[in-house]
C-alpha cells in the first residue's frame, strides 16, 4: 500500500503508536537502554545464524520423508519376493518325483500286479533315496 491509500484513521492510530513510543523510549535510563540494545544485537545476530542454515531447519521433513519412502519400498520388496518366492519354491525334479508317485498309484490297479511287488523289487534304491533325502539339510 503506498501512502495515499492509507485510511486516514490508521495513519492517525501509527502517528500517536510512534509518538508514545518515542517517548516511552526517551524516558529509559541509560543501564535500561544498554541491555536493551544488547538483547537486539544478540537477536539479530541468533536471526543470522540461522538464516545462514536453512537446511537444518528442513532436516525432520527429510528424515521423514526417507523413512516413509524406505519402509515403503521395503515393503513391496517383501510383498513381490514374497509372491515369487512361493511360486518359485517347486522345481523339476519335485515335479518329476510327484508324477512317479502319481504312476506307482495308477499302478495298482488289477491288470498290472501288484504296486507292493513293484517296491519289493527296488527296496536298496528306495532306502538309499529316503536316507539321501533325511541326511540333506533343507534349506
Amino acid at each position: 500500500m503506498t501512502e495515499e491509500n492509507m485510511d486516514p484513521a490508521i495513519s492517525a492510530l501509527e502517528e500517536r503508536s510512534r509518538a508514545l513510543f518515542l517517548d516511552s523510549v526517551a524516558g529509559l535510563d541509560m543501564r535500561t537502554r544498554s541491555r536493551l540494545t544488547q538483547a537486539r544485537h544478540a537477536a539479530l545476530a541468533a536471526a543470522d545464524a540461522s538464516a545462514r542454515r536453512p537446511w537444518l531447519m528442513r532436516i525432520p521433513v527429510w528424515t521423514s520423508a526417507v523413512g516413509v519412502t524406505a519402509a515403503a519400498v521395503l515393503g513391496v520388496a517383501l510383498w513381490f519376493g514374497g509372491l515369487l518366492g512361493q511360486h518359485g519354491q517347486m522345481s523339476a525334479a519335485d515335479t518329476q518325483s510327484k508324477f512317479e508317485d502319481l504312476d506307482i498309484i495308477a499302478a495298482s490297479d488289477e491288470s498290472s500286479g501288484d504296486a507292493m511287488d513293484m517296491l519289493q523289487d527296488d527296496i536298496d534304491f528306495y532306502a538309499w533315496a529316503d536316507k539321501t533325502a533325511s541326511s540333506e539339510p533343507t534349506a
